[in-house]
């Protein structure tokens, strides 16, 4: 009879392996917690992001009350250059939000938006937030320029409204979102 059980447990096994191999997205959106309190994210959050393969950077700066609510990892299956992540960052109290992005290749410039605020980060150099109508947004957002090295990994600060997951809040002020950009930086 303990042949059977561990046959069942070990079938069981397999076929949660291949479903969740079979993903391209992976949520990690645990209660937020006082853990790695300078980047705001829990041990879960920071495990699925670590397993991406990508050089992690997010903002040491988020500003007060708000904590990360959601981890979005893409790995898509053509080739290495679609690795992904978005990390979501809310304020319930004030309902605000923005997210940090990061993707391992093939971006381009952003057009020029009705405003746009100078960024200039210790660790990346100088680039430009934006307000203008981006993605999926229904009035003017912001967005920065993807901040990185040549050949990357990418990152850039995200507004309301430019990606379904921000759509039902509102954004920070543009020196806010500065301010979060420039403090981007690897986790070790």
């Amino acid at each position: 009879m303990k042949l059977f059980k561990y046959s069942v447990n070990l079938a069981s096994y397999c076929v949660v392996a291949c479903i969740i191999a079979s993903w391209d997205v992976v949520i990690a959106q645990p209660k937020p917690s006082q853990t790695n309190s300078g980047i705001k994210l829990t041990v879960l959050q920071l495990k699925v992001l670590r397993s991406l393969g990508l050089k992690v950077a997010l903002p040491t700066y988020v500003g007060a009350n708000f904590s990360a609510e959601k981890v979005l990892v893409e790995a898509g299956r053509e080739n290495v250059q679609s690795l992904r992540y978005l990390v979501v960052y809310q304020n319930f109290s004030a309902d605000k939000c923005f997210a940090i992005e990061s993707a391992s290749g093939g971006i381009g410039d952003l057009p020029s938006g009705s405003r746009s605020y100078p960024i200039n980060s210790p660790i990346f150099g100088k680039s430009v937030l934006e307000l203008g109508l981006y993605g999926n947004a229904k009035q003017p957002t912001l967005l920065s320029q993807w901040l990185g090295s040549q050949n990357g990994p990418f990152y850039r600060f995200v507004g309301t409204g430019v990606v379904p997951e921000l759509s039902n809040c509102s954004n920070v002020t543009p020196q806010e979102a500065v301010k979060i950009s420039q403090s981007i930086r690897y986790l070790n």
